[in-house]
């Protein structure tokens, strides 16, 4: 038997609910003693917008969206993991489904949990692209959790 500890992925959209995704994926973590890195990926800004004076605007932006979105994982973190402290936040900028496909590989992860909203026609088309990459491209197992959307 190996004594490697598990390690957990958990891709955190703010947009989907993010307490909904780490509680559960808190939930699992506890069952097997699993080391969590949640990460949340700050879309960059299209190549094309590189030669204007808009993405020296972007530059200050992205910083300034890290820093907020580090402080922001962590509090939901605080709160949706409670006493559970094996928890390491991640914060990257690129695209969503590449990036978190590179750190599960880097981190040399067991399991990419993910929260997945149930949407249709357009709003599915223009937010599938980062479950469905990762899904599709994934050389780790995939946990979804579908988000159910508050009525």
């Amino acid at each position: 038997m190996s004594d490697k500890k598990i390690k957990f992925l958990v891709a955190v959209g703010f947009s989907e609910k993010p307490e909904d995704v780490l509680e559960k994926a808190v939930e699992v973590a506890r069952k097997y003693k699993a080391k969590v890195y949640t990460i949340h990926v700050i879309a960059e800004m299209p190549k094309l917008t590189f030669y204007y004076d808009a993405y020296r605007l972007w530059e200050d932006f992205r910083d300034s969206a890290v820093t907020e979105a580090m402080d922001l994982l962590k509090r939901y973190i605080g709160k949706m993991a409670e006493d559970y402290r094996d928890i390491e936040p991640i914060i990257e900028v690129g695209d969503p489904g590449i990036k978190i496909l590179e750190k599960a590989e880097e981190l040399d992860v067991d399991l990419i949990i993910m929260g997945h909203h149930v949407r249709t026609g357009l709003t599915h088309i223009l937010h599938q692209n980062s479950c469905e990459r990762v899904v599709r491209h994934s050389k780790k197992p995939v946990l979804m959790f579908n988000v159910v959307e508050d009525e």
